[in-house]
């Protein structure tokens, strides 16, 4: 029943500011306070001020406030709406601090004895993005502008290069620009970002001099990937070679054997002719052969 009054409530609303044809536009940032001004000009005694507000997704509130009762009602609003100050004295309506989802439109309606009077603004929230600037080793600089409402513009300096820009929408509205930037024939030392937004413009730089931490970093991560992979080449070299001698060793084994024996075997032998060398060669053996010969002959 009460959310059937609301939206009956908030038609009737719509189609008064359609007949008033009168909306201001305001714009509030995130983290900030807004105030809606509400301005009551009459000499009439007030008798009833009704903020409403409406959104796109059609969830919205009633702050009220009844003077013969000094009585207040909030339907729906968040805590953070809330009245400036007396609402007997100044009906402004205070969001503090102010968040994307209070983005809609707001009507403040005073009713006395002379009528209704009206005022009706269409908030806008602006959401600050948040910036990054990163420079990788193969040149190619990334300027990050993220989450920001409306998107963010962003540009480049020097602009001697080929720059490529992407923009990822998400559901909430806000919007994330992405800007790569590879810079060609550039000797500047000092590359720079700009963003530019409604709610802030930001120059981010990066000093590429010899002394500067960024250049020296990129240094350091290339030789440390420099010297990692010729580290690693050793270590495999080294177990390829390991590897191929366990191979190799394995393989002949058995043919070492095999001359370890023979070589024992001629060791044998050579030993052997030896012994009757020297046998034959003593003087004993000498003569009797000799004589042996000349018996023979005889």
């Amino acid at each position: 029943m009460v959310q059937m009054w609301l939206v009956l409530t908030h038609f009737l609303y719509f189609l008064i500011g359609q007949v008033q044809g009168s909306v201001s536009n305001m714009f509030a940032v995130t983290g900030t306070k807004a105030v809606l001004r509400c301005p009551y000009i009459s000499v009439a005694p007030m008798i009833l001020t009704v903020w409403n507000k409406s959104t796109k997704n059609g969830m919205g509130c009633l702050l009220a406030y009844r003077a013969d009762t000094n009585e207040t009602k909030s339907v729906n609003c968040s805590e953070r709406m809330t009245w400036e100050s007396r609402p007997d004295y100044d009906p402004s309506l205070q969001i503090h601090p102010v968040k994307l989802a209070d983005e809609g439109t707001y009507m403040c309606e005073v009713v006395n004895s002379d009528g209704s009077f009206y005022n009706t603004y269409a908030l806008t929230v602006l959401v600050p993005p948040e910036v990054t600037l990163t420079y990788g080793s193969g040149g190619i600089a990334l300027c990050r502008a993220s989450a920001g409402k409306p998107a963010a513009h962003v540009s480049w300096v020097p602009q001697n290069g080929h720059s490529i820009e992407n923009k990822v929408h998400h559901l909430n509205g806000t919007v994330t620009t992405v800007s790569r930037m590879y810079w060609i024939n550039s000797t500047a030392i000092n590359k720079r970002c700009l963003i530019t937004h409604p709610t802030t413009n930001r120059t981010l730089s990066i000093d590429l001099s010899p002394t500067s931490p960024i250049f020296q970093c990129v240094l350091i991560v290339a030789f440390s990937c420099v010297a990692v992979g010729v580290l690693g080449g050793m270590i495999l070299c080294r177990a390829l070679k390991y590897q191929a001698s366990r191979l190799s060793g394995s393989a002949h084994v058995p043919s070492v054997a095999n001359k370890t024996g023979d070589n024992i075997r001629l060791q044998s032998r050579t030993q052997k002719i030896d012994t009757v060398y020297s046998f034959i060669g003593s003087d004993g053996i000498s003569e009797n052969y000799h004589v042996w010969n000349m018996d023979k002959s005889h």
